[in-house]
Formats: structure tokens, sequence, C-alpha cells
């Protein structure tokens, strides 16, 4: 069973009489699989007391109709006589005010954002939630398994009203920031020389409420991080505790890249976790750019495969979204087509919509149905009954997964929390990552990102914007280079180093022999401005700088490349088995916000300069490749991302395999592959699966 369907039920919607009328119809456009919340606040009635009477039927009616149930435990909504015994356990600002527990679009039934759960006196009522569902349903032949935390962010930042807060300053997170810090530093001593404190008892320390002092907010957002981590572990072993036999899964919102600091959301630490990762992606909604939603997709395999895990797509947008007045553009059926084509070609290996039906209470309706809103089929509907049928009809892509990328994106957490507390925002790092991954996306090449315990799997290593790098990853850094791994580096590595303390020579901690060069002068460079940026003169091309020019002195390496003051740009350099680049500015935030054709090439001259030649070629940009490879065969999935029909040509290099036909899947139809080449045509916004023999 390929798993593909959609959320469902959410209180109060839809209403009970539509219940059998669309398990029915889910069954008939070939759905496996449907996703229902079981709200904290709606279930669990009194103290041991549990109404269940909805969900029952809920399991009933998709047992008769062979729908598999996703029981998505969300606590991040308290009963109501839970908030009147334990006020003292809710969310509490960094200005001091408990957050009063609402009604908002994803929880109209009210109660959000629930309580802080790091107070035992709740956190052992929300288990009694957790072991309650697990009880009743672990043997009900329905239950596929759960999804153990919805879209795992912190939910309350920057909510109406408490805009630029922070959160949570109750004595309970209090209490664990403590203890994190006590087995972090050992004594009160180590905490002061990170800190640069004088503090003489763990009793005087607090958390910090107002950013721009480094050692302490720096340790504040790694401990709510490791917080989140530890929340998931005991969600888990909750339910455990009780059913050992059905998978946990949960999803995020794939916005490690930009909103670390601010939504306390880590991929690469969830998925670990969980036996499945996945995301939530609403294209239409936030009007992506076809690269946006590849580039959240590849965060997600990359998160998931790193820990040997597949990813499902686990809430994809499946009408219009609403917000009140405001509407997004209407999405149409080739929008599903498109959107499903890009999830499976990155790796999905599960499909479900947010959501059938359209959302009937609060600011979300009647927003995201796949169908319509009284429950008949759409064209959108159709559309994905084509996908629920193609995949359920070849179990054979389920056991292939996209090969490893050609080059990595490092992701330094360090680097992106230094950024936000430096500059009140993480669009300079977020940026400088979008950049460089649309550029090569551009060129069709797959990218993947990684940490540094996987660098050594890339022959060729990206380091977007950082400025602050700890000692223990600049010495990783180092041995991947002397190993032979090629590292391409913005602008001024380990400025900043551990607990933000500024380099006194940059590159920082060792890596500027590294990179053969030192810093002489850095210069700001503000954007939007009246003034041109100074430019880099590189290749016959120019590329603008963007937040900073940084002059470089060679030492070991050798420059390539120089401002139109004749000062060093771009210095080269071997060191060991391997190679560096250093560029004196950010060429991918350029490229985020110019689309500067010089930035690109810029970017792509990586490959070149690390002597990697692209594993799949096409001509036509708009055209994007990737292979799965698996125990049934290999699979390349090819995708039109434009609107225009494209008639090109897919080039695969030999390392890939001796390929002499191609079958596609859909059509039975066979391909010759003549050196490595097959002929591909397609209309706008669709694909095709090839079987390569």
């Amino acid at each position: 069973m390929f798993p593909y369907g959609a959320q469902y039920y959410r209180t109060p919607n839809p209403p009970e009489s539509e219940w059998e009328k669309d398990f029915e119809v889910m069954a008939q456009h070939g759905f496996t699989v449907a996703k229902i919340w079981a709200m904290w606040s709606w279930i669990h009635v009194g103290d041991g007391e549990f109404d269940f009477s909805h969900f029952d039927r809920l399991f009933e009616i998709a047992e008769r109709n062979g729908i598999k149930l996703v029981v998505n435990t969300i606590l991040e909504n308290a009963p109501y006589w839970l908030i009147k015994r334990h006020r003292d356990c809710l969310y509490v600002a960094s200005d001091g005010r408990s957050f009063e527990p609402i009604a908002r679009p994803n929880t109209p039934g009210g109660g959000w954002p629930g309580f802080c759960l790091d107070n035992e006196e709740v956190r052992e009522k929300a288990g009694d939630f957790l072991r309650a569902i697990a009880s009743r349903y672990k043997d009900h032949p329905a239950l596929w398994g759960y999804d153990v935390w919805n879209e795992v962010f912190f939910e309350p930042v920057d909510y109406l009203g408490f805009e630029g807060l922070f959160f949570c300053y109750c004595e309970g997170t209090r209490r664990r920031f403590l203890q994190w810090l006590r087995s972090k530093y050992g004594s009160i001593s180590e905490l002061n020389l990170a800190w640069y404190r004088r503090y003489s008892d763990w009793e005087e320390v607090y958390p910090p409420r107002y950013t721009g002092s480094y050692p302490d907010w720096l340790d504040w957002l790694k401990f709510r991080l490791d917080n989140q981590r530890s929340l998931m572990r005991w969600r888990i072993q909750t339910l455990r505790s009780v059913d050992s036999k059905h998978p946990m899964s949960s999803h995020g919102i794939a916005y490690t890249l930009h909103g670390l600091p601010t939504h306390l959301t880590n991929d690469f630490d969830i998925a670990p976790e969980v036996d499945q990762w996945g995301l939530s992606a609403f294209p239409a909604w936030s009007n992506q750019h076809a690269s946006d939603y590849f580039r959240m997709l590849d965060l997600v395999r990359s998160a998931s495969s790193a820990n040997g895990k597949q990813f499902w797509q686990s809430e994809l947008q499946g009408g219009q979204s609403a917000n009140g007045i405001a509407r997004s553009r209407l999405v149409q059926a080739e929008d599903t087509t498109f959107w499903n084509w890009v999830s499976f070609m990155c790796g999905a290996k599960g499909l479900m919509y947010w959501q059938y039906r359209a959302e009937l209470l609060g600011p979300e309706s009647p927003g995201f149905g796949l169908c319509r809103p009284d429950g008949m089929p759409s064209e959108r509907t159709k559309a994905a009954e084509w996908f629920a049928r193609f995949m359920n009809a070849h179990a054979e892509l389920v056991d292939a997964n996209p090969i490893k990328g050609e080059a990595a994106i490092l992701f330094l957490p360090e680097s992106e929390l230094f950024c936000y507390l430096a500059s009140g925002t993480t669009a300079h790092y977020a940026n400088a990552v979008f950049g460089i991954y649309r550029a090569l996306w551009n060129a069709n090449i797959q990218v993947d990102f990684c940490t540094t315990e996987r660098i050594g799997e890339y022959p060729l290593v990206f380091l977007p914007f950082p400025l602050m790098i700890e000692q223990e990853h600049a010495r990783t850094l180092k041995e991947y280079v002397e190993a032979g791994g090629v590292l391409i580096s913005d602008a001024a590595p380990c400025h900043f180093a551990d607990h933000g303390y500024t380099s006194m020579r940059v590159p920082g901690c060792g890596l500027d022999k590294v990179f053969g060069a030192i810093e002489d002068e850095m210069e700001y460079v503000p954007f939007p401005s009246e003034a041109s940026p100074p430019v880099i003169r590189w290749n016959s091309v120019e590329v603008p700088c963007s937040v900073y020019k940084e002059k470089l002195i060679p030492t070991s390496g050798r420059s390539v490349a120089h401002y139109s003051d004749g000062s060093v740009a771009i210095v080269d350099n071997s060191f060991g088995k391997g190679k560096t680049r250093l560029i004196g500015t950010f060429p991918g935030i350029t490229f985020m916000r110019t689309l500067d054709g010089g930035a690109e090439l810029l970017i792509r001259d990586a490959f070149r300069y690390a002597d990697i030649r692209p594993r799949i070629e096409c001509p036509d940009a708009t055209v994007k490749a990737r292979l799965h490879k698996g125990t049934s065969g290999d699979f390349l999935w090819i995708v039109n991302t434009g609107c225009a029909p494209a008639d090109t040509k897919i080039t695969l290099s030999n390392a890939l395999g001796n390929y002499r036909r191609a079958e596609d899947l859909a059509t039975g139809r066979s391909l010759a592959v003549r050196d490595g080449i097959i002929p591909v045509a397609l209309d706008g916004l669709t694909g095709m699966v090839l079987r390569l023999c």
C-alpha cells in the first residue's frame, strides 16, 4: 500500500453527517490513508475522563472503506478544566505576560497554544491523554500509526499582541534551562568564563530577555532547540510505552534554514527521533517559485536520508488558501499535478493533502479543500486520483531513492543563530543559502544539505554566511579539506568563534591556513542604497557585493579576482589533498536579491574548480531530472517546471550506468537511449518517470 490521501478531520470539521459519504468517495479515488486530529482540548473532558465517541465512529467508517488512519496527536490546545487548575503553567512572554489560550485559525475549537510542557504538572496530564489514545486504538485494524507532533515548531512566535517577544519565561522553563547549563558547564565558574559574568550561585541565573548579548543568548537558543528535541522524545516514548507496534511519524515546516532561532525548528535534530519525517507545503499560499518548493523537499530529504529514513509530503495544499477575507490564487488541477511530480521526484514516499474538505470555521474557512465545499469532486480531486492509482500500481518506485547529490550546502546552526542575534533577522543567512541553491537548481544540479557529521560524503561543499563557526566545526572543515574535499566559502569565515567572541585573525580558528588568506579590512554594503554596490571583477564579468566587501591578503593562496579598486576579492588555495575558495562577499545573497547573472556564474563555477561534471544535463533550464536507484531498478524522474511545452533531451553520465532503453511507466512507451541521451517531450507543469535498463 502506498500511503496517499488527505487530512480529513479537525474538530468541528467536517460534520458527522458527511463522514460516510466522504470516506466512500476517498476510497473510490484510490486514497489509502486519511489523517485525523486528536485534539487534547476536545477529547480530554475531565481528569481521567475521555470522549472518544467521534473517533470511534471515524475508525469504524475508515475500516469499512479500507482506509488507514494516521492519528495526529495535538497537544497545542489545552482542556479548559485544566487551564483553570494550572494557570501558572501557561506560556510566559519576555515582557512577563501570560499567553491566555484562545481560538486561532488552526485551532477553531480554542485552547491554543496550550501549556508550556516544561511544567511537570501539565506534562503528566498530557501524557495521560497520549496514553489513552494509544490504549484505545493500538489494536484497531484501521490504525496506520501516529503523527506525534503536527508541524514541529514553536507556534506562539510573533502571534498577534506578542510581536517581537520571546518565550518561555515561566519558572518551569527556567528550571530546565538551569539544568541544561549545569550539564554543559559543570560549574558556575565555567559559566562565568563563557558568558563573561560574575555569578556566585546558579539561582542568580535567568534566561535573557533582550537580544544583543551573544553568549547567554546563544546558549538560550541552543537550549530551546534541544528542549524541542527532548519534547519530541517524550511524546514518542509516552506513546510507545503503550503501543510499540505502529510507526511514530511527524512533520515540520522546512523552516530550518530561515526559522531556526524564531520557530525553533531543526529538521536535522528531529528527523532522527521519528520513524518517518515529513513536511507541510503550501506553494500557492506563499506564491513560491518552483525552486523554493524543490529546496524545501531537498532539505527534508537530506535530513531524513542522513538517518536512513524516508519522508512524506505530509501536508500538501489541497485548494485555495484563506485568511479571513484574503485568499491565495486559485489552485488548479495543473498545480496539483505539478506538485505531485515534484514531491515524488524529490523522494517523497507518501503524500497527504491539507485537506480533503474545505475548512468550515474560523479565518481559514472556506480554504484548502481538495474537493468542492459540498464534498463533490473537483478537477484537483481527479488529478490526485491519477497519482493515487499510479503510485499504488508501481510498488517498485517505493524501494528506489534519489541518489546522493553532487554537492552539499553545509548547515551550521551557529551561523544562522549568530546572524539572527547580530541583525535581528535571519534574512542574510537564508538568502545566502537560498541563492546558492537556486543558482545550482537552475543548472539542474541536485544539491543536498548536510551537517558536519556528513560532510565527508561530498566532494564539494558550500559554506554560506559563515560569520560564526565554533572551534569544533572549524576543525572538521580543516580535516575535510585535508582529506581531499573542495570547500567554497562566503566572506569572513569564523569572524566570530565560540560564544560569539571575535576572532583576532580572520578567518579564525586556524582556518586562515586552510583558505590561504587573511582579511585586510571589511566594508559594509547597505541594501537598498542609492549608491551602486562595489563589484568583484571575475572572468570578464562583474559580481555586485552584498552585505560585506571583504578585502583579502593572500598568504599561501592565489588571488583569482579583484574589486574595482584593485584589492583582492577571491582567493583559491590548495590545502592537504583538497582545495578551497574564499569569496569576499555573499554571491548567494546577491543572486537572491537581483538574480544577477555574474553571481550565478560564480556560484556554478565551483563545479569547474572542483573538476566535477554534472551527472545529468539538459539544455532546457526549465526541465529537471533526478535519478532514483533501488533493488527494483533505476528510475529517472523528469519534470517540466515551465508553463510551455518542452521538447529537449536529457544526457546521463556514464558513471550513472550504461543504459540502453527507457520505459515510460505511465504510458508503457519505450524510448531508445543512445550514448546516454534520452529525448524528452513534456507539456508544461507535467512530468514522467522512466524505468532505465
